[in-house]
């Protein structure tokens, strides 16, 4: 191999080539065989990697002037916006104010949410009270309030208008005007009764007793388990057998079925249903009840039916299926007779188990006469739209005042038919125990205006005095309709009318006629 000299050093090609290859090309050489000197590296032109996203910068890279070595680092300010695209409604909108909308960004997790426009809901009106103004010449409004916030809206009460003012009877046994007083020796021997019981406390409920010869029918029996007592002593004047032929539940609420159950006493039950024998039970279809009580006296049926007990449901009753009528006539010669009217909610769903209620018309047809008394139980405004709609409703001598006097019920739809004569109002007057509302307490101040344009003859069982201290009174007390060769009256307390009370004085008005 050749060789080259230099300073007295041989150095093979070969060895030549080796050395050279690992040289920096930017080393600082001290001559060709002179020290290798590491340099700093230089990088200029960093170039964007366009590697940017929504949560993060991207990086940018350059390579050094002198060599290939690269360096990578963030590129600041270089982070996406987030990208939101599908929004989608949260249908949380109310009558006052749009819903929202939320939308997830397409690169990552994060959420937008923003006002949904043109979304805001219409308001709900639905519970109409009649605003007592109409006059003989115009209908007059209706106002509700928003069910979710408090817009009002006002309309015309259709259908309302006064009938003209009715001429005073020159004949004072005119049916049209007030029954004459009647004494309580004369009720045992009339042609029928129907009595409208007191209910030994401070809470408004329902219990109808109504009596023909020897047959007898109870409608509800409220108002509390102690009012069992109540409602036996004052059945015990008149049932003389312990039979009740017939018992009507109109529906699952405390205030209506508490008395068929009662308390335990010595081992026994105090309720109506532990303590008479009972022919028929008519009960209510449907209840969404889930209370102790609706369960007491699912318990108390039972026992009833285990003692012999025929038990229908009004739907059986109105359809006439397994054994049940619509009409049951309740003396021997078939004048008088519980008739079992259509209710739409026997065959639908409601949220209000008020409108469950079974509704009953007593009719008599004796001789040239046809007297008619409804009993509604706590039907509301939409149950009396459709008993209006579904039954051929006549005028009647005496209406059991729909839900103890409340502004919810007691429609003029129904009041425009019937047309009452006398009104008689299961409630403890003046009572807070649903509202602080004076103008809604029973008998509320809309139930009167409604019912004016028909009758003064209003009555109500018992006067609130001091709710909370649990003082009561009665005001027309036990209030008993008979008939005797005309329709009379009387009461346990006094017979004057609710107009014309004290109690009424200081928290009604008598609309103008």
């Amino acid at each position: 191999m050749k060789k080259f000299k230099k300073s007295g050093f041989a150095v093979t090609a070969a060895a030549l080539t080796v050395s050279l290859s690992v040289f920096c090309s930017a080393c600082d050489l001290d001559g060709l065989f002179g020290k290798k000197e590491p340099h700093a590296h230089n990088y200029v032109n960093y170039v964007y990697n366009n590697d940017a996203t929504c949560t993060a910068n991207g990086t940018e890279t350059a390579k050094c002037s002198g060599c290939d070595e690269t360096d990578t680092r963030e590129a600041a300010g270089t982070q996406k916006e987030h990208s939101f695209v599908t929004y989608v409604f949260n249908d949380d909108a109310t009558c006052t104010s749009n819903g929202t909308e939320t939308a997830k960004c397409s690169g990552c997790d994060a959420t937008d949410t923003r006002e949904a426009a043109d979304t805001k809901n219409e308001h709900s009106f639905t519970n109409y009270v009649s605003n007592g103004d109409a006059t003989e010449e115009s209908d007059g409004t209706k106002t509700a309030k928003c069910d979710f916030c408090d817009a009002t809206h006002t309309v015309v009460d259709d259908g309302s208008k006064l009938p003209p003012k009715p001429v005073e009877p020159d004949n004072p046994d005119d049916p049209g005007g007030k029954p004459d007083t009647g004494t309580e020796a004369e009720i045992a021997g009339a042609d029928y009764s129907i009595h409208f019981l007191e209910l030994g406390n401070k809470y408004t409920g329902d219990c109808t007793l109504i009596k023909c010869g020897d047959t007898e029918i109870l409608i509800d029996a409220g108002s509390r388990k102690n009012s069992a007592s109540t409602i036996k002593s004052y059945v015990d004047k008149y049932c003389t057998d312990g039979v009740l032929e017939y018992v009507i539940s109109t529906h699952a609420h405390q205030d209506h079925i508490a008395g068929f159950v009662g308390n335990s006493d010595g081992g026994s039950k105090t309720g109506i249903l532990y303590q008479y024998e009972i022919g028929t039970l008519i009960q209510f279809s449907g209840t969404n009840a889930t209370t102790n009580i609706y369960k007491e006296y699912c318990e108390a049926v039972e026992y009833a039916k285990g003692r012999g007990t025929t038990v229908y449901t009004a739907t059986q009753c109105w359809y006439e299926t397994d054994g049940a009528k619509k009409r049951y006539f309740l003396d021997d010669a078939e004048t008088l007779s519980l008739n079992v009217l259509y209710n739409y909610y026997y065959d639908h769903k409601t949220n209000d188990e008020n409108d469950y209620s079974v509704c009953m018309m007593l009719t008599d047809e004796s001789g040239d006469r046809s007297k008619n008394y409804l009993f509604t139980g706590d039907l509301e405004e939409k149950g009396e739209e459709y008993l209006v709609r579904n039954n051929d409703l006549p005028e009647v001598e005496l209406f059991k005042g729909g839900h103890h006097g409340s502004y919810t019920a007691s429609t003029e739809k129904l009041l425009s038919v019937i047309k009452p004569k006398n009104v008689a109002v299961c409630c403890c007057c003046g009572t807070t125990e649903y509202t602080q509302n004076n103008d809604n307490t029973f008998p509320a101040q809309a139930f009167i205006n409604r019912v004016a344009k028909y009758t003064e003859n209003i009555y109500c069982t018992t006067l609130i005095t001091d709710y909370k201290a649990g003082k009561f009174e009665s005001m027309n007390g036990n209030i008993v309709f008979y008939y005797s060769e005309k329709l009379k009256l009387y009461c346990s307390n006094n017979d004057v009318i609710l107009k014309d009370t004290d109690w009424f004085k200081a928290n009604r008005v008598w609309p103008q006629s």
